[in-house]
């Protein structure tokens, strides 16, 4: 009898180990303490034809989606502009060149180029420059008519806007909208801290209230009201402190450029006896030259690798220039909603406020993104459009996560992170060469932004080498996770 006992709790035993082995990925990710109380969606499919659903959370709840928006905006710009799509950004003129003298004004027409560089402006100016022009008689036209919706999108917050993240969007763009800030020691005690701006620009005014103390720890802040161009810095640094950096947004766009513009006219021996204003080209003017950006595919490379908001922004309005000839949201937006229904995805499942995900008033199901990249496997972009998208413990915004891990170099998804907000969303590499679509979206949170991304890697990880069948008790759960 005892013996009996004894066999019957070995088979218990080893029952419950195995039936541990086997838990669920899912069950682990709503039971985690990180996410107790926040709201969670999860869907997670193969590529079959039909897909086959192996885990699902509230799949067709709508969630603020964070970057995860950038996927739709990546996916309209290919599909309409296509990858080898370059923006083109020319400098014209109404006047006459005589002699050293150019008699009007110039114009820098912007395009919708989100990657226009210093290096590429001053090329503008050499160009006039080799045409012989000593003095410009007339005013820098900065022209950003190409969209009508500028500065910044719906429902951003207005105590970020002072950070690069939130740049001001306009037709045109000059090294992102934003500055880096350097902030160091001083090598004296008591002396303001070494703050150093890249690219130098005399737009930006520095405020520097920072001062260097002997120990401690390092306390500053940096503020900008929107509409000033004085940056201000406030606290303190230890003298051992390393450096560290901030990236700044900078104040009204045209006049910004227009006033780097003239500064290379200068270093190019050009005088300009005009003003930097804002409007529009005549329909006569002519050409000077041009520069022309990378293609489109290069640029949603940068786009989703780093998750930059401005090149979103500004793409999801040239789209809608290249389309309707006027760059807007609203545009942009109706033809993201035409192109979905084509694309056959339940539009109620998405709602868009802006490109880029910064809006706390967007909304998307697991669902919409993961037939999203469903599709996008079909189209002829597809390599490009994953590409785009960083690499498990590799590069962009996932380059130091799942390190170690058996989904390193395996999972390449799009990342995602407002307040409260954490998302993962793309393909999985699986071990036996088959692959997965997945989307996880954490809204609501209460513990450490990091805790809870972490544990949405440990589910991802789990997918890699995880059984191919879904489990019966995780495909249809509704449950809010908590």
């Amino acid at each position: 009898m005892r013996r009996a006992r004894l066999i019957s709790g070995a088979i218990l035993l080893i029952f419950c180990q195995v039936a541990a082995s086997q838990r669920n990925p899912l069950d682990e990710l709503i039971s985690d303490p990180a996410v107790h109380g926040a709201w969670l969606g999860v869907l997670v499919q193969t590529t079959d034809n039909p897909p086959k659903t192996l885990y699902a959370l509230n799949g067709d709840k709508r969630f603020m989606p964070a970057s995860n928006t950038k996927l739709f905006t990546t996916a309209l710009a290919l599909e309409k502009l296509g990858p080898d799509f370059t923006f083109i950004t020319p400098l014209l003129t109404d006047g006459q060149i005589d002699g050293e003298r150019l008699n009007g004004n110039i114009y820098i027409k912007g395009s919708g180029d989100p990657s226009l560089t210093r290096n590429r402006l001053r090329e503008l100016a050499k160009a006039l420059s080799s045409k012989g022009v000593k003095f410009v008689k007339g005013n820098i036209v900065v022209d950003v008519s190409a969209f009508s919706d500028n500065r910044w999108g719906t429902g951003w917050s207005w105590d970020y806007l002072h950070y690069g993240y939130a740049a001001e969007v306009w037709a045109i763009a000059l090294d992102r909208n934003s500055v880096t800030v350097q902030i160091a020691p001083s090598p004296t005690e008591g002396q303001p801290a070494q703050i150093s701006v890249t690219p130098s620009t005399d737009w930006l005014i520095i405020d520097n209230r920072i001062r260097t103390v002997k120990t401690g720890q390092s306390q500053w802040s940096a503020w900008r009201d929107s509409w000033e161009r004085v940056v201000r810095f406030e606290g303190q640094v230890p003298l051992s402190a390393v450096p560290e950096t901030i990236r700044i947004s900078v104040p009204s766009i045209p006049h910004y450029v227009g006033e780097t513009f003239r500064k290379m006219l200068q270093e190019e021996g050009i005088v300009v006896f005009g003003d930097v204003k804002a409007g529009l080209t005549p329909p006569g003017a002519t050409e000077i030259a041009e520069t022309k950006s990378p293609p489109l595919k290069e640029l949603v490379w940068w786009l989703n690798k780093v998750s930059d908001n401005l090149y979103a922004e500004m793409l999801l309005r040239a789209v809608a220039l290249k389309e309707k000839g006027q760059g807007s949201v609203s545009e942009g937006l109706r033809l993201l909603e035409q192109q979905l229904q084509d694309w056959g995805i339940d539009v109620s499942d998405v709602r868009l406020v802006d490109g880029s995900g910064l809006s706390r008033l967007n909304m998307v199901t697991p669902r919409a993104i993961v037939k999203l990249l469903q599709v996008a496997k079909t189209k002829p972009w597809f390599e490009e459009f994953k590409d785009s998208l960083p690499v498990a413990g590799k590069d962009g915004t996932l380059r130091t996560r799942f390190l170690g891990t058996s989904a390193e170099g395996c999972v390449f998804a799009k990342t995602g992170y407002i307040g409260g907000v954490v998302a993962l969303s793309g393909y999985i590499q699986r071990r036996d060469g088959t692959e997965l679509v997945f989307s996880v979206l954490v809204n609501h949170y209460n513990a450490l932004t990091r805790q809870v991304q972490l544990v949405v890697d440990r589910f991802v990880a789990s997918l890699v080498e995880g059984a191919s069948e879904p489990l019966s008790n995780s495909l249809t759960s509704s449950a809010s996770s908590n």
